[in-house]
């Protein structure tokens, strides 16, 4: 997941990789850390729900100004969006992969 925009203009990025660690990056460089298993298999979960079928690939409020922009790469899709739209399945998946991201 990438995650840019705003009025500070922030970009960072999180990865999940298969042998449970967790990649993230933002200014300060790149940091690698160990997902528990508890966490691990959570973030799986949330990459399998069924409901981010139908998720669009696409969901930006096109007039707002300065909000982040989320872009997620997965399973062969790309989605974008800016949470402007009400899409439970995407939001808890976007909530558990932030917490990996440094508060700024």
């Amino acid at each position: 997941m990438t995650v840019s925009g705003g009025f500070a203009g922030v970009h960072q990025e999180v990865t999940l990789r298969g042998d449970g660690t967790v990649l993230t990056r933002e200014r300060g460089g790149p940091v690698v850390r160990r997902a528990g298993a508890a966490r691990f298999k959570e973030l799986r979960i949330l990459l399998g729900d069924p409901a981010l079928e139908d998720v669009p690939d696409f969901t930006m409020n096109m007039s707002a100004h300065d909000m982040f922009q989320y872009t997620l790469q997965f399973n062969g899709r790309t989605i974008m969006t800016d949470r402007s739209s009400r899409l439970p399945a995407l939001e808890r998946l976007i909530n558990a992969l932030s917490r990996w991201l440094p508060r700024s």
